[in-house]
Parts: C-alpha cells; sequence; structure tokens
C-alpha cells in the first residue's frame, strides 16, 4: 500500500513523501487531490460559461491552457498576473486592465499590474485610498462597480484624469473567499461595456481568481518543499559532521590522538587482501616500549603517559603520508608500512628506536621492534590470514623485547 501511496504522489509531483508515515502520507495526498480537483472544476465551469456566452471559445480555451501552464514555471506572482493580462487584453473589449492589492494592515491599494495601452509607467500615482475612491468601495463592499463616464463620478480620483479612460469596471479579486485586490477594466470611450460585456469581464474575473488561487497553492507547496528541502540538507549536512566525528573518535586513540587498535587491524586486513589480489608489498612494525615501567616508578603514571605521547609523536612524525601508525595496547605500538622493503622497514624500525632514545631526556629509554614483510614474489610466504602473518610478527616482538632495544625480523622464506 505505501508503495501505492508513494507511486501516486510521484504522479502528483508531491515532494519529501519518503518522511511521512503511511497515515500522514495518505492525509497528504488526499488533501491535494482535493485541492486540485476544486480549482480545476472552478476553472473548467467558468471557462465554460465564459466560453459559452462569447464567439471566442476557442481562443480564450487555448489562452487559458497557455495560463495554466505558465503556473508551474513562473515563480513572481506579480509577473504571472501580468502574463494573464497580457493573454485577457487579446480577447476582451476593455483596452487597459490593472491590478491594486491592498497594502498589509493599511487601507490602501497600491497599484501592482497593468497591462494594455496604458502602462504601468504611465500610472503618476500608484497609491490609493480605501475609503474614498472608486477601487475602495468595490474593494469595501465586496461587489463590482461600473461606471460608464468617469467625468460624473466623484469617486474616481483626479489624478488618473490625465489617463485616456472614460469608463471603468472595477471587480474585487477572491483567494479562498478573501479579497485581495481588485481588477480595474477600462476604456477611453463613455460607456463602452454594455451589460453581456460586463457579465463577460466578471466570469474572467471569478476565472482569474480561481487561476491565482491555484498559482499561489503551487507556489506555496513549491516553497514549502523547498523550505523542507533545505532544513533536510541542513540536518544532513550535521549528521555527516556527527558521523564523521563520531567515525574520528572510533579510530582515534585518546591518549595519543593517533589511530587505536580497532583501526590498525582493519587496515591490516585490508592490506592483506589487497597483497593477495593484486600482488602489493607491505610490512609490519611492532614496538614496545622497554622504559615505561621505570618511568612510572621514578616519576609516576602521568609521566608514563607522557612518555606513551611522545613516542607516539616520533612515529607520526618520521612516518610517509601512506603510513599506518597507531597505538595497539597499553606501551605497544603498530605500524603499516604501505610497499616499504624489509630493507627499508628495517631502517625505519631503527630510525625510530634511536630517535625515541636521543630525544627524551628525563631518563634513559629504548624500545624494542619486530619487523614482518609480505608481498608477492620469489620469497613469498603464503600465511592462512592476516591474523597468522599479525601473530608472527608479535612473536618477533616477544623475543625483541626479552632482548630490550632490539629490532627482530622475520624471514619470508
Amino acid at each position: 500500500m505505501r508503495e501505492f501511496l508513494l507511486n501516486i504522489g510521484e504522479l502528483l509531483e508531491l515532494k519529501n513523501l519518503n518522511e511521512l508515515n503511511d497515515k500522514e502520507l495518505k492525509q497528504r495526498i488526499l488533501e491535494n487531490i482535493k485541492k486540485t480537483l476544486i480549482i480545476k472544476k472552478s476553472l473548467f465551469e467558468l471557462t465554460e460559461d465564459f466560453a459559452c456566452s462569447t464567439e471566442l471559445s476557442v481562443r480564450i480555451i487555448s489562452s487559458i491552457n497557455r495560463i495554466l501552464d505558465k503556473i508551474y514555471t513562473e515563480k513572481d506572482i506579480y509577473s504571472f498576473i501580468s502574463y494573464c493580462f497580457d493573454e485577457f487584453i487579446k480577447l476582451l473589449p476593455a483596452e487597459n486592465i490593472s491590478f491594486m492589492e491592498k497594502l498589509p494592515e493599511l487601507d490602501w491599494l497600491v497599484l501592482k499590474v497593468a497591462s494594455g495601452k496604458i502602462k504601468f509607467k504611465d500610472f503618476k500615482k500608484k497609491i490609493f485610498n480605501i475609503e474614498n475612491t472608486l477601487s475602495g468601495v468595490a474593494f469595501k463592499e465586496g461587489n463590482f462597480i461600473y461606471v460608464p463616464d468617469v467625468t460624473i463620478d466623484e469617486r474616481f480620483d483626479s489624478d488618473l484624469s490625465t489617463l485616456p479612460i472614460s469608463s471603468v469596471l472595477s471587480l474585487p479579486v477572491k483567494i479562498q473567499n478573501k479579497i485581495i485586490g481588485i481588477i480595474n477594466f477600462s476604456h477611453p470611450e463613455v460607456n463602452a461595456f454594455d451589460e453581456a460585456c460586463i457579465f463577460s469581464l466578471v466570469s474572467m474575473v471569478q476565472l482569474f481568481s480561481a487561476v491565482l488561487t491555484l498559482f499561489k497553492l503551487y507556489s506555496e507547496n513549491l516553497k514549502f518543499n523547498e523550505q523542507l528541502q533545505k532544513e533536510v540538507n541542513r540536518k544532513t549536512a550535521e549528521l555527516q559532521k556527527i558521523n564523521k566525528k563520531l567515525y574520528k573518535a572510533s579510530i582515534t586513540d585518546s591518549l595519543t590522538g593517533i589511530h587505536n587498535r580497532r583501526f590498525f587491524f582493519q587496515r591490516l586486513e585490508e592490506e592483506y587482501a589487497r597483497t593477495l589480489r593484486y600482488g602489493n608489498s607491505f610490512c609490519v612494525i611492532l614496538f614496545d616500549l622497554d622504559s615505561l615501567k621505570k618511568v612510572n616508578d621514578m616519576f609516576g603514571h602521568p609521566e608514563g603517559d607522557r612518555l606513551i605521547k611522545f613516542f607516539a609523536r616520533i612515529l607520526k612524525t618520521i612516518k610517509r603520508k601512506e603510513d599506518i601508525v597507531a597505538r595497539i595496547g597499553g606501551d605497544e605500538f603498530g605500524c603499516i608500512l604501505i610497499g616499504a622493503s624489509q630493507k627499508g622497514a628495517v631502517k625505519f624500525a631503527e630510525r625510530i628506536k634511536e630517535e625515541f632514545k636521543n630525544r627524551y631526556k628525563k631518563a634513559s629509554v629504548s624500545t624494542s621492534g619486530a619487523v614482518g614483510c609480505i608481498g608477492r614474489g620469489e620469497n613469498f610466504k603464503f600465511y592462512k590470514d592476516y591474523k597468522e602473518f599479525f601473530k608472527e610478527v608479535d612473536k618477533a616482538l616477544l623475543k625483541a623485547k626479552k632482548k630490550k632495544d632490539t629490532i627482530e625480523t622475520i624471514e619470508r622464506n
């Protein structure tokens, strides 16, 4: 059932449905279908009424289809209204159409769009008081007002007298039963609109109101989806950062800041598999601090911790970028040298041993180590798995620890 609902949601172009549970998903789809059906039914009925009252049915339906298509491509509401008016002016007996919108919390109407022979720039005045203007009265009363001759109606704003306007029809525009503004149809001739024409224009404004409702619903839904997507992206980025931090913490030794035992064996397994598959070579070096107990006894455990961190810093400084160094036990460290030869690995181990001995000044210290290398070739030694290989190196470390200050090497043949 959920898959069926998701398929319907996809056909309706609804987004972010996977975040909803089954009940919320069903409700979202039903609400969308209900809104769409109501609006499209109103559009169809109004279009049919208007088309039947004129001889321009084909042109009107074609124009309405273009307007409906524009809903899904235009984002700015005033650009959309301007496009609608440009379509209407081709079909209507009016020569000019303008749209006025009420200012929020103020009793004023502001001119937003003008189309036809009188353009937006032609209006020297663009703000009109609702209380004493023709458009304001139509807005307050919620009914259309027709003035066949503006020169004998005091409600017509005298500031517009310079414009070629003689007849005006003002009609309120509603969205979801709330008046949001006024559309004015005007003509330079007196008494330009007869009863049939007024009926057509009223029907056109009703149609326009339904179209505008659909535009706003689609825009709000689109905006909601965009905001939701931004929030999802933001939360995803936050989770990725958190996951990155958690992962880093899970593979890092808290005392030294280098990799821990978990990460060391994970990489050891990967490199061993890569060697078997591609013939790459790598070496493992294990170190044990001979002098940790002596330092703990002489200076206390805080200094012992400092000694461990000191050794980790030496490993980190001397290793190559591609090599792995990790603390795999209390005073035991492991290194994986990618692509290294046995000779190179022994040289690296000896250098670490000498650096540690020479740079720590509070007491004489030493480290023991073991080197094991693996790779394809005549000296290749078969191991059952990476664990067996590690055990061989660990055995060599035990031998070195007995001697102290020594690097042991396991042979490959």
